[in-house]
């Protein structure tokens, strides 16, 4: 028994050094690794030190159009082709290189941009590289060589005359006179051959706003052949009208005498005052182009309407259709502009008459906004139901009100619609006292091989988002989502969510269309910031969140034609009278930039439209997207008669009612996803409006 006990003691033993071995041996692996990973930080560190500097240097020598030997083998000593930005260094190298004196040299220049396209040939495309050589050529009248480029190359629309000038110079040079008779043979060719290209370039001055100077020459020779005829100025006048170009019609305009002077004229007026139509439509005389001008016009003309235009009639237009022999089909888009303009005109008898019209028309648009209209006066919606396309039939909110229009199929198409994606099946769920759960799919992460595989360009993205060159980052991304696939974009948009990247992992699910991927198109963004602000607030961090992404898409540069900033899309001057209302710090229009500050203003807004719509989602989302005057016209519209659902599918604003519906439907998904039991209506909510 003895030895027993002795080989006991020794496997103890043995089990206990094997243990302390492993231990070693990790905790050697982990220095190695941290040494490896500071080592690796170190070098990066470096690398966007010399780019940043570099970079820097070369951009001042772009605007000088001065690159010294000096800064050329700086750049050669200090750049690294492991940096991810090392094609951003060689773009503003050769940027900088381009104003030189060495870029005149067509050889030179095309032997840089065949070189640059080769290594970086997505660079190249962004910036239209190709483009550049065609100015040079030209200026060094190389013109066989840049027709021949032309051919591997087609040249946009400012180097298409530089295009149509080398060729029409290198037919004129062929057609000098010459007695010989085999080069009158040639010339009678070449002669075709510029009649060909004059019939080329025929289109192009049609279509053409302003053409750069170096289509004077075969421009003048093209009117002096007596091509450029009056009814071509009219054409070109019609492609400028709906061009809505002023400009070129002055340029059109120069020149020209007696009645066509006069006619130009009349359209540059009708372009910037489409409220004189009526002068032109009963006074020029019946031609194409003045159809053409007409058709083009009305819709401009149409808009100037008042919406309460006293007596509104349409026998007016109807009487200019006549005469101008418009098509069924003119008509019947004149008549839904003119009903779009003036639908909620007041007048009894137009009303009659927009009735009439809607129902003969059949035109979605118009049925819709009809339906809107008997939602709000709680009328039957059968007759306008039974308008529309089968297509607009099946959206879900047409299905939804077809089931609230229709008592004994309405259980069952409810229960169907409850089982989709968004507002109207989570509204159907309501109506059923049912939960909502939507289910969303797994997703499949980057394998390791993929992760290498693709390491260049994520590593690209990553360090222009340390450089805070978000603008850049989210180009990088989209160039990286276009050579992908499904799959791969949805892994992809797993990933950015893991890098904080969150704009970009919503982009990536718009480029893959991935809209059932709710976790991935609705990120926890910011959570820590949003819960600390709202800590003592009536608002739920969902909400603000779900308000957030509506506005934004996580994007914190985002900014809009109307000057909202950052991921809540403050208004400089809503976040200045909220900052000075609740005391917060606010210095200037940059502050919105920082995600920080615009959840701190963003929120805090939010707040004081909980204090006018206490616990009452939709009025507050109204409001933030429409302001509050426009909720007060709206609640005093519905006058306390229209139930919830009824006051939502009634806002007369297209974008708002989208705006609340998709804000109410995110609330409900982030509850859902981050660990909170969801409400998808609050007692506040649902009540008569």
């Amino acid at each position: 028994m003895m030895w027993k006990k002795t080989l006991l003691v020794l496997c103890i033993a043995n089990s206990a050094w094997a243990r302390t071995e492993v231990q070693t041996t990790l905790a050697e692996l982990k220095q190695q690794w941290q040494a490896e990973q500071q080592q690796t930080e170190k070098q990066l560190r470096q690398q966007r030190e010399n780019f940043i500097q570099l970079e820097s240097l070369l951009n001042v020598a772009e605007k000088q159009g001065k690159v010294s030997d000096h800064l050329l083998q700086l750049v050669e000593k200090l750049q690294d082709p492991t940096y991810p930005l090392f094609d951003e260094l060689q773009w503003a190298l050769l940027k900088a290189k381009l104003t030189t004196e060495a870029a005149k040299n067509p050889a030179v220049l095309r032997q840089w941009i065949d070189d640059f396209t080769t290594k970086f040939p997505e660079m190249a495309k962004r910036n239209q590289l190709p483009q550049r050589l065609f100015p040079v050529l030209y200026d060094a009248q190389q013109f066989p060589e840049l027709v021949e480029y032309a051919k591997q190359h087609t040249p946009d629309q400012s180097n298409q005359c530089r295009l149509f000038s080398a060729k029409f110079q290198l037919l004129a040079e062929q057609l000098k006179p010459n007695p010989e008779a085999e080069q009158a043979v040639g010339s009678s060719k070449s002669f075709a051959t510029l009649q060909t290209l004059l019939t080329e370039f025929e289109p192009f001055w049609l279509q053409t706003d302003r053409l750069s100077s170096e289509c004077n020459g075969i421009e003048a020779y093209w009117r002096d052949q007596g091509l450029k005829t009056v009814e071509k100025v009219q054409v070109k006048a019609v492609n400028l009208f709906q061009q809505k170009s002023q400009k070129g019609l002055e340029i059109l305009s120069l020149n020209a005498s007696g009645d066509l002077a006069n006619w130009l004229k009349t359209v540059q007026n009708l372009l910037s005052s489409p409220r004189n139509l009526q002068n032109f439509a009963e006074k020029q005389p019946l031609a194409a182009h003045n159809k053409a001008i007409l058709l083009a016009a009305f819709p401009a003309m149409v808009k100037t309407l008042p919406e309460q235009l006293e007596n509104p009639d349409f026998s007016r237009y109807q009487q200019w259709a006549e005469r101008w022999q418009l098509s069924e089909a003119e008509r019947r888009e004149w008549k839904i502009a003119f009903l779009n303009r003036l639908f909620d005109n007041a007048d009894p008898i137009f009303q009659r008459w927009r009735d009439e019209q809607v129902t003969q028309l059949k035109a979605d648009n118009l049925t819709e906004r009809r339906l809107r209209l008997a939602i709000w006066q709680q009328a039957d919606l059968k007759p306008w139901l039974a308008l529309l396309s089968n297509e607009t039939k099946n959206k879900q909110e047409w299905r939804y009100w077809q089931a609230k229009a229709a008592p004994t199929q309405r259980a069952r198409l409810l229960q169907t619609l409850a089982g989709e994606r968004g507002f109207y099946p989570m509204l159907a769920a309501n109506s059923l006292k049912q939960q909502y759960r939507p289910t969303h799919p797994k997703v499949q992460p980057l394998s390791d091989l993929q992760k290498n595989q693709l390491n260049q360009p994520l590593a690209k993205v990553a360090e222009l988002c340390n450089l805070e060159r978000f603008g850049s980052a989210k180009l990088a991304w989209i160039e990286l989502l276009q050579h992908v696939n499904f799959n791969e974009k949805v892994a992809l948009a797993e990933y950015a969510i893991g890098q904080e990247w969150f704009d970009l992992a919503v982009e990536a699910t718009i480029q893959a269309k991935a809209w059932d991927y709710l976790p991935l198109r609705l990120p926890n963004a910011y959570a820590e910031w949003f819960k600390a602000n709202l800590a003592n607030s009536a608002i739920q961090p969902s909400f603000a969140m779900a308000i957030a992404r509506q506005e934004s898409a996580w994007n914190p540069q985002a900014r809009s034609h109307a000057n909202a900033i950052g991921l809540m899309q403050m208004l400089p001057s809503t976040a200045q009278a909220t900052a000075k209302n609740r005391n917060l710090p606010y210095q200037q229009e940059r502050d919105l930039l920082s995600p920080f500050k615009n959840i701190l203003l963003g929120t805090a807004h939010l707040g004081e439209l909980n204090e006018k719509y206490p616990n009452n989602r939709i009025l507050i989302a109204a409001a933030y997207n429409a302001g509050a005057h426009r909720v007060e016209r709206w609640l005093a519209r519905a006058n306390n008669k229209l139930e919830m659902d009824e006051f939502i599918a009634s806002i007369p604003f297209y974008e708002t009612r989208g705006y609340v519906q998709n804000v109410l439907a995110y609330d409900f998904y982030y509850q859902m996803l981050y660990g909170k039991e969801p409400v998808m209506f609050t007692t506040e909510e649902q009540r008569l409006y």
